[in-house]
């Protein structure tokens, strides 16, 4: 088993170059050729690639935003109510209610 740990980390420890696509790779050369916008296509290629990598993680990041958020005002309501009823946890407030 230790053998096979090492044998990964070996790889991991020794990445191989990678090359774009023929696509991407001309784009990219010629994008710095370029020096008239009359042909921005590389430039464009370039730009939803990057367009594609943030949106995610942007809304990631909203979304996690949100949820943190909302727990907290979570928190606070349910310390106001275990100040405000004098309950020792706001769950034995629920209780309460469905009892009567």
């Amino acid at each position: 088993m230790k053998w096979i740990v090492g044998f990964v980390a070996l790889v991991l420890a020794c990445p191989q170059g990678v090359r774009a696509c023929p696509a991407c790779a001309d784009a990219i050369a010629a994008s710095a050729d370029i020096a008239d916008d009359v042909d921005n296509f590389p430039t464009a290629m370039n730009q939803s690639i990057y367009l594609m990598i943030a949106v995610p993680y942007g809304a990631l990041a909203i979304g996690g935003f949100l949820v943190y958020r909302g727990c907290k005002k979570n928190a606070a309501y349910r310390n106001a109510l275990q100040i405000a009823g004098g309950m020792s946890s706001p769950l034995m407030v629920q209780s309460n209610q469905g009892a009567t």
